[in-house]
Order: C-alpha cells, then structure tokens, then sequence
C-alpha cells in the first residue's frame, strides 16, 4: 500500500507589522474609516433621463429618430436623454377654460358676422367700423395694357 499524501496546507497568519510606520498607517486607516462613517458614502447620482424613461429611450433609439420626445404630462419639455430626469409640473391643459360672458360675445359676433353675410355688407372686428364696401365700384384690373409683356 502506498503511503498517502497530505492534503492541503496549513497556514499561519502573518505577524503584523510593527514599527513607527506601520503605527501611523493604521492610524491612517482608522481616521478614513471614521471619516466614511460621518461623512456616510458619496452622495447619490441624479437619474437620467434614459433610465428614467427607459421604456421611451428604447423606443426611440429602436425608430432611429433624431427627433426628441416631449414629456407627455406637461408636453413642453423636450427629454434629452443625457441631461437629469426632467421634474415635470404637471398636467397643463392645452385649451383655455372660458366663461359664460366670453361664450355670450362670442355669440353676439357670430351672430354679427351672419348679418354682415345676410346684408351683404363687409364685417370688420370693430364694432363701430361696420362699412360696407358694396358702394364702391368693383375694380377690374387686368383690362389694361400697363406695359406688361406677358399681358394679353
């Protein structure tokens, strides 16, 4: 039968080191530690706006599109991917709520406008500037030779 041999190896840890050297550099060590402990750890990255809308970066990096989205809530803020995550304010509404005397004028110049079609007369914006321009004579300038070589 053959002898066996031993598995393994045995280790010893290694004596630490003395000296004035290594005093200062555990020293060192120590005040680091304890500075990392206070100060507490690097202050977290803001998010892109990549990772943020992840699911959107996809999207558009999968179209191929130059064009950059606009944030659907606000939809005023273009979301460049490198930049940090848009905070965005809020929903804004797109069309501008108005009251009962808006509607009531617009109305009346509505109602206004058909009159001016009605009578056949001209509707300016001005309430007071109601003139028509039906007196006038209608103007027929194309039958005249001004000296136009395309004129026939």
């Amino acid at each position: 039968m053959k002898p066996m041999r031993a598995k393994g190896t045995v280790v010893t840890l290694p004596e630490e080191p003395k000296g004035v050297l290594a005093d200062e550099a555990k020293q060192l060590q120590k005040q680091r530690q304890e500075r990392r402990i206070i100060e507490g750890r690097r202050p977290p990255r803001p998010l892109l706006n990549k990772q943020t809308y992840a699911e959107l970066y996809e999207k558009w990096k999968a179209s191929g599109s130059r064009k950059l989205p606009v944030c659907r809530r606000c939809r005023e803020a273009v979301i460049h991917w490198d930049e940090p995550a848009h905070v965005c304010e809020g929903f804004k509404p797109q069309f501008v709520e108005h009251d009962e005397a808006w509607h009531e004028r617009m109305e009346a110049r509505r109602e206004a406008i058909r009159e001016a079609k009605r009578n056949g007369t001209f509707f300016s914006e001005d309430e007071d500037d109601l003139s028509g321009y039906e007196d006038e004579p209608e103007e027929d300038w194309c039958d005249q030779d001004d000296g136009d070589p395309m004129w026939e």
